[in-house]
């Protein structure tokens, strides 16, 4: 027995352990909760005891130990401790997420990458829609450009894992990111704070707090200016990458007339300014075709002389350094995003109805060398705008002697984008006989896209006793989208495809689930519940009309078992889930220059389980663990949808971003100084086993099993107005991959690497 055959069986004895351990917790969930509560030592006081977390997971505020949903939460609070700066940073306290920057083939370093529990989308384009959604105050954010978003005046954020469909709708079949913004206040009043560390670090945000109309009106102003120098470098140029450089702001205002009526406006906008993504060349195959020519043909006629003293594209361009590259074409990554919403909340007695009204708009010009050379060898450049308007009515309620509590509603939401951009591909490449191919496949790009999506649903949980209820629910979708495209060849004018395209999808997307709740410390859930991903159609065509090719929605089905529990007078909440997930039509994204294209080509299976710990042993010791396994595998692979579709992936490929095991650790403990002051110090960990960022599963694009140390340590005055804190972030300098592309036809591989180890001091005040 090989040694890959033994340590499979070997996850395989260790997973199918794992999964009966967690259904005999479950099990036996009730009786231990009383018996630990038995034994415990009595209680001091409310501070060694957990403190409760509000959470919107089913379109209404509860406590989350009262969910049955899979979901993590961390509070305004909690992300402070943490040092919470990204939104993405969320997945180093979550199991079973990966959440990346810097989204292949796109050099912007704001494109989002998310996945969760294994289903996402790995693609930033503007036709190419997310598997994972975000949502802000009640709005869905449509695109993954610009998805990196700041955690800026974040008052939680909730992970919700497993498909979403039924609530939240279309592309959260993975599941949904939900960020509330922290809400005015009634007392006048602010903060703000400064931070400095490693690549000339400068922070500022602040906020104020000022009522107005006796109270009546509420009303709040946040603002950041976020700036950093780039910890990547082009030796050809001197010039960085990844460095940030953006300024945020946020308007509030609270108007609540009466006991019946509150309304919310927010109005925000960001703007960054910042050199590309990091990108470094990983491998260069000398014998491939394209390189083949491009150094018969082209090279050697643009003056450009490698390391090793050659006029060609060769492997002495390789720095073997994660954080340099040759790289010499555009370097920029440009960001303007803003939006409005008004958010309305009557109380009509025996009914609650809500409103939420929303624009946004998003500019964004992105781009990458991805050959890494000052060759014009592989190069795209992108300058997107997109628009949304979305409107949902929300009603809630109590009824049957407030047994049966649902929400319904509808939803509209329309969307319109266009990529105006260029795939410098093999630029020059133009050998003198037909009988010597390839030629230059470059191409320029103009893309719009305009979706409409109409969309019902309805769930409600039902009493049947105090202690057992059921959970009905359903969603029915329409999409209708319409791609009209002018890609031409930039060698001689040749249209590529000058077209429209239009198609609607529907889908129902139900849920059912039974919820058991012997006390208030013990809720035992099992639910099914399904999600899916929106269609399209490919819009990277380089040869010709027929690479237009329509795919339709992916869906997935999950079986869910799960467990919210508290223990020890509420010191310490264990909560776990075991599921199972049928995934079908699964749009396969190949991104392998020159084959680019989308196919519904592989059904698969998911499973696996997730423990979360969150523990208070004394009133100055806090301490958590979250643990995630995932298998993943698929179960049918079939073909692309034209003759030039081949599918890089067999039954035996794994999964992109899906990492088997995900290990989140954490512990702060507070000493308390004599004159009321006090010290607080925190460290946390976070582990991921194996993680391919390809589609192929290529190992040379995989990032091994690695593990990332924070560290902080936190100064409070006595009166709470003021804190200081020194803190380290990837302190032990892991330089892991976030993301890569590989592509035979053209030679290449890329990738680019996250942030290495920083340093900072921040220094905050309320007055």
């Amino acid at each position: 027995m090989d040694r890959s055959t033994s340590g499979n069986r070997r996850r395989g004895r260790l997973a199918g352990a794992s999964l009966a351990i967690l259904g005999a917790a479950i099990a036996s969930a009730i009786p231990l909760t009383a018996s630990a509560q038995a034994v415990a030592p009595p209680v001091q006081d409310e501070a060694s005891q957990i403190d409760d977390i509000v959470v919107s997971a089913r379109r209404r505020e509860e406590r989350l130990q009262d969910v049955p949903v899979a979901v993590t939460a961390l509070s305004a609070e909690a992300l402070e401790d943490r040092g919470v700066t990204e939104i993405s940073e969320v997945a180093k306290f979550t199991p079973n997420i990966r959440f990346d920057g810097a989204a292949a083939l796109s050099g912007g370093n704001y494109n989002a990458t998310v996945f969760i529990r294994g289903v996402g989308q790995n693609d930033f384009a503007t036709f190419s829609d997310p598997g994972v959604g975000t949502y802000i105050d009640g709005v869905y954010f449509a695109r993954s450009i610009g998805g990196m978003l700041d955690a800026f005046d974040v008052g939680r954020i909730e992970v919700l894992r497993g498909p979403q469909g039924t609530l939240f709708g279309k592309n959260t079949i993975g599941g949904a990111v939900v960020i509330t913004s922290q809400q005015p206040s009634a007392n006048l009043g602010g903060h703000i704070d400064a931070t400095i560390g490693s690549f000339s670090r400068a922070d500022l945000r602040g906020h104020i707090d000022v009522p107005l109309a006796d109270g009546k009106l509420l009303t709040r102003l946040s603002a950041a200016t976020l700036n950093r120098e780039g910890y990547a470098r082009r030796l050809s140029d001197g010039q960085d990458l990844g460095d940030k450089n953006a300024d945020a702001a946020r308007l509030q205002a609270l108007w609540t007339p009466n006991e019946m009526l509150s309304v919310s406006f927010s109005a925000d906008y960001t703007r960054a300014r910042e050199h590309s993504a990091p990108n470094t060349l990983l491998t260069l195959d000398p014998n491939a075709v394209f390189i083949q020519r491009y150094n018969t043909f082209v090279a050697p006629s643009r003056g450009v002389t490698a390391p090793n003293g050659q006029r060609t594209l060769n492997t002495s361009w390789i720095t073997g350094d994660p954080y340099t590259t040759w790289a010499s074409g555009p370097n920029v990554n440009n960001l303007d995003l803003w939006g409005t919403s008004v958010t309305a909340d009557w109380n009509l007695g025996p009914v609650d109805l809500k409103s939420i009204t929303a624009y946004r708009e998003l500019e964004a010009v992105f781009a990458r060398d991805g050959d890494n050379t000052p060759f014009t060898y592989r190069e795209t450049y992108n300058a997107d705008e997109q628009s949304q308007f979305s409107q949902e009515f929300q009603l809630s309620g109590l009824s049957f002697a407030d047994r049966l509590s649902w929400v319904a509603g509808v939803f509209y939401f329309r969307e319109d984008s266009i990529d105006v951009g260029r795939a410098d591909l093999a630029v020059g490449l133009q050998p003198p006989t037909a009988t010597l191919p390839p030629f230059s496949p470059a191409v320029n790009i103009l893309t719009e896209v305009e979706a409409v999506t109409y969309a019902a649903f309805a769930q409600g949980t039902f009493s049947i006793t105090d202690q057992l209820s059921v959970t009905l629910g359903g969603r029915y979708n329409v999409d209708d989208k319409t791609y009209t495209l002018d890609h031409r060849r930039q060698r001689d004018g040749f249209i590529v495809a000058n077209l429209t395209r239009s198609n609607d999808w529907d889908s129902f997307t139900p849920k059912v689930g039974v919820e058991f709740k012997p006390n208030s410390d013990v809720l035992v859930y099992g639910s099914i519940g399904q999600g899916f991903k929106s269609g399209g159609y490919n819009a990277r065509p380089l040869a010709g009309p027929d690479e237009v090719t329509i795919y339709e929605p992916e869906t997935i089905v999950t079986y869910e078992l799960g467990a919210k529990t508290s223990w020890f007078d509420r010191r310490m909440t264990l909560n776990g889930a075991a599921y199972f997930s049928k995934y079908d039509d699964i749009q396969l994204t190949v991104n392998q220059t020159p084959q680019n294209f989308v196919a519904n080509a592989a059904a698969g299976e998911i499973k696996g389980f997730e423990l979360e710990l969150i523990g208070r042993p004394t009133s100055n010791l806090d301490v958590n663990l979250a643990v995630g396994y995932l298998k993943t595998e698929y179960t049918e692979v079939g073909q692309g949808l034209g003759p030039t579709q081949i599918l890089p992936i067999t039954l035996a490929t794994p999964f992109l971003k899906a990492p088997e095991w995900t290990v989140a650790a954490g512990a702060q403990y507070r000493f308390d100084l004599p004159q009321g002051d006090d010290v607080t110090v925190r460290a946390d960990y976070a582990y991921y086993s194996e993680v391919f960022n390809d589609i192929a599963g290529d190992p040379l694009l995989a990032q091994d099993a690695y593990g990332l140390l924070n560290i902080r340590a936190t100064y409070t005055s006595p009166d709470g107005s003021w804190r200081a804190s020194v803190f380290g972030t990837n302190v032990t300098d892991v330089a892991y991959k976030q993301s890569g592309n590989a592509s035979a036809g053209f030679g290449l591989r890329e990738a680019s690497f996250a942030r290495p180890a920083e340093w900072g001091l921040s220094l905050g005040k309320n007055f």
